[in-house]
């Protein structure tokens, strides 16, 4: 028996076999096992546990648009219910990615209500609808625009105008508010942003203000951007530049040593953001 012959053959076939499993395990080759999408967030659509504080209400929209139950949270000033022949202006308040329909109804209601007792604001209606992580766009938008505004306005005594309904929003929803004020100027007589998101150099939305620059002129309409200097402003500024070009009412308000955070916005400009709103809603 020729025990060189066999040993070499023995080191050949571990040296392919070596070799095999190197190049299963190269980063080529587990690049491409790996998921080419990314998970989907999960969103829960109806999130009933509303915080405390009075005229709060939680509400579920059945979606055609969405094919879904959807929640949504309303606010009803002090005095609505023992004014049964008053009507009332209507905010739309959206929530930031990662909220819903109830994350932010405590705290910005309570803003309103001290705005409204202090005559900053008029009394009016709050609406917070769940966006899940959609940017208030797609199937999200329609359910909004086409859904939920119609129904508010059935179930409760608004004042069904575009002059006298607004709409606001922090981070995905600040610039959800700006984006759906710029595209449906005819709904909204204006939009407040905290924290919203501008990307420099969005075309499509500096576009879509081009177009309708002449009728937000002509009717009125206002854009808020409020923006901390540590929370990436270029795109807000590059953007309220744009409408300043186009003579489209905006305000642009840098907050100092302010970052993503919610908490600082409303501590530090919600006086500022209900003075706007009050300016500009029409009672």
């Amino acid at each position: 028996m020729n025990h060189r012959s066999n040993y070499v053959s023995l080191r050949a076939s571990i040296g392919v076999t070596v070799l095999l499993a190197v190049v299963s395990l190269s980063p080529r080759s587990v690049a491409q096992t790996r998921p080419t999408t990314r998970p989907q967030a999960q969103v829960s659509w109806v999130n009933p546990k509303l915080p405390g504080g009075p005229g709060l209400s939680h509400h579920v929209l059945s979606s055609k648009a969405m094919g879904r139950d959807v929640g949504y949270v309303v606010w009803t000033p002090a005095g609505y219910d023992q004014k049964p022949g008053q009507r009332f202006p209507v905010i739309y308040f959206l929530h930031g990615m990662g909220g819903n329909e109830s994350a932010d109804a405590g705290g910005f209601s309570g803003y309103v209500a001290q705005a409204i007792q202090k005559g900053t604001l008029p009394p009016v209606i709050c609406v917070f609808p769940n966006g899940g992580v959609s940017g208030y766009r797609g199937e999200v938008e329609t359910m909004i625009l086409g859904e939920l505004i119609p129904l508010i306005d059935e179930s409760y005594r608004t004042i069904a105008k575009p002059a006298s309904r607004a709409i606001a929003g922090f981070s995905m929803g600040g610039a959800g508010a700006t984006r759906l004020l710029i595209t449906h100027p005819d709904l909204f007589c204006a939009a407040a942003s905290w924290g919203g998101g501008a990307r420099p150099g969005d075309t499509v939305l500096a576009e879509a203000a081009t177009k309708n620059a002449e009728m937000m002129k002509k009717e009125g309409k206002a854009l808020m951007q409020i923006k901390g200097d540590r929370d990436r402003p270029e795109g807000n500024e590059e953007f309220a530049k744009h409408l300043e070009k186009l003579g489209v009412a905006n305000e642009l308000i840098i907050l100092k040593d302010t970052d993503h955070n919610l908490g600082l916005y409303y501590q530090r400009s919600a006086e500022q953001m209900m003075k706007f709103l009050g300016k500009y809603i029409k009672p």
